[in-house]
């Protein structure tokens, strides 16, 4: 049992923490800095209310969250402290003496993508709101990162405006920062800005995907130098994955969506029970959790590893997660005959879940791999070049990275909490994976309600995003929505509405 005070820290950890990743170090790929990069985006969507509420309706617009509470904040850990700007961005001051710098840096933090809005029995989410360990559906990093390229991109052909705008926007800014914006930062970043332009591959040579997507392959092969002078990397890196729920991901003995990092000297897929969830394996799912922060923050392998200790004391936390209790109505004489019918046709690859007093639990996890007919162009992303980057890194000591080329089927826990489905989010409904109703060509997504009895992305008449919303078109390399259709051929329509009521409790 987790003692309150581990649960507190690795609460704090999951949600503010930075791993090593506020370092110049990060700059080059992934951390900004702060100031600078907050009033450029300002001076360029919103230059007549140059303020802090501005910033966050920016930010906001790309999927980002202010909450005033935390919903699932662990009990006895005190108030959680309110995030210096928005959670899931992690910032702190850099010093040096000589030469005499001061600057603050901003970084992609966990909270981020593993952050997500509460909803009510409507299925109206409250951004204010939030769970953490559940997915993001409407954080859009490829936005984010287009719009803060085009931002700096104006920011430095007019410094001196762009300098007002940070003064304005942060009238407390010390004279060293100041300072040191003007002569170390404000150069570098207008070199970065032409070399990014004489690329001609634009501000990253992916995409980072839609709304509640990530490009974690693509973004760790630019890490590894794997992209450099390379014209087709745009259209061939399109490995898109959905954010996955983080409730009982302990009971993985790989992971990725590949499973294709595994701990050394451990079998890759295989059956895990609830004696196999030791203190040893979370520990060792810590380690290669630690490497995550490679392509999402930037940070070298080194730094990685020095920070696994904190990764540990927040897996910790992790393992204690839930997800939000499925808010609306649910039919209970059908769920209990979802219950068999999962048993059936689903416990093979997503493991079997027993009845407590607390709802279903996981009790066995077959951790089965393989193809269900899904888009294939994420489980042959991992090339065996970014293996042997991967087990040469300073972790691959801790690491037995493998081209799978499949596809581990996941845990279920939290299924309502993460449309849309698939593991590249091509699906809007549980009831249009179930085969209940058609799989759209074109779906919207981002800032969106949910239809609870769909367990569906929606957008009721009058509903207003709290995020901005894109189209999906599943008709694009790496979205592709068709597979997964065999489990259910063979079930009655009756059959499908009970295990859709089933679902909605895990």
């Amino acid at each position: 049992m987790l003692s309150e005070e581990a649960r507190a820290r690795g609460a704090l950890l999951f949600a503010f923490g930075d791993y090593g990743g506020l370092d110049t170090d990060a700059m080059r790929t992934v951390a900004v800095p702060w100031k600078l990069t907050a009033a450029a985006l300002v001076m360029a969507q919103a230059p007549e209310d140059v303020s802090q509420a501005s910033l966050r309706r920016i930010l906001t617009g790309y999927g980002f969250l202010y909450p005033t509470e935390i919903a699932n904040w662990p009990e006895g850990a005190g108030a959680p402290p309110k995030p210096e700007a928005v959670l899931g961005v992690a910032l702190g001051v850099g010093r040096r003496s000589l030469p005499p710098i001061e600057l603050q840096i901003g970084n992609i933090g966990c909270a981020a993508c593993h952050a997500a809005p509460t909803y009510g029995a409507d299925g109206r989410p409250a951004p204010d709101r939030v769970w953490l360990g559940a997915p993001n559906p409407s954080l859009d990093l490829e936005a984010y990162t287009q719009g803060l390229y085009a931002a700096l991109q104006g920011g430095v052909a007019e410094p001196e405006r762009l300098m007002a705008t940070v003064r304005r926007l942060y009238p407390d800014m010390t004279d060293r920062e100041a300072k040191t914006l003007q002569s170390f930062v404000m150069p570098r970043v207008r070199e970065r800005m032409t070399a990014i332009a004489a690329t001609g591959q634009g501000v990253l040579p992916f995409s980072n995907g839609l709304p509640g997507m990530t490009n974690g392959v693509a973004a760790l092969k630019l890490q590894h130098g794997l992209l450099a002078d390379d014209p087709d990397a745009m259209t061939r890196e399109t490995g898109f994955t959905s954010i996955p729920h983080l409730a009982d991901r302990a009971w993985r003995s790989a992971l990725l969506w590949d499973g294709a990092y595994a701990p050394p000297g451990h079998e890759r897929f295989r059956v895990m029970q609830e004696a196999d969830l030791t203190d040893a394996h979370r520990d060792q799912l810590a380690a290669i959790t630690a490497y995550f922060t490679v392509p999402s923050m930037g940070v070298s392998g080194a730094q990685a590893r020095r920070h696994v200790p904190e990764v540990e004391t927040a897996w910790a936390y992790l393992q204690t997660v839930r997800p939000q209790p499925f808010p609306g109505r649910i039919d209970p004489a059908r769920a209990v005959a979802g219950r068999d019918v999962f048993q059936r046709s689903c416990a093979a690859c997503h493991g079997t879940y027993a009845e407590t007093a607390q709802g279903p639990r996981l009790i066995r996890f077959p951790n089965w791999a393989g193809l269900v007919g899904t888009d294939r162009t994420r489980a042959e992303a991992i090339t065996e070049t970014l293996v042997a980057r991967v087990n040469a890194s300073p972790m691959g000591g801790s690491i037995s990275a493998a081209a799978t080329g499949l596809y581990a089927a996941p845990p279920l826990t939290g299924l309502w909490q993460s449309a849309p489905y698939l593991h590249n989010g091509s699906v809007p409904s549980l009831a249009a994976l179930l085969g209940l109703e058609e799989r759209p060509e074109r779906f919207r997504v981002g800032g969106h309600a949910m239809d609870l009895e769909r367990v569906a992305i929606a957008y009721p008449d009058g509903y207003q995003p709290y995020a901005g919303s894109v189209w999906v078109d599943t008709r694009k390399p790496g979205l592709g929505a068709r597979g997964h259709e065999t489990p259910f051929a063979d079930l009655s329509r009756e059959d499908r509405l009970a295990l859709l009521e089933y679902l909605k409790r895990l």
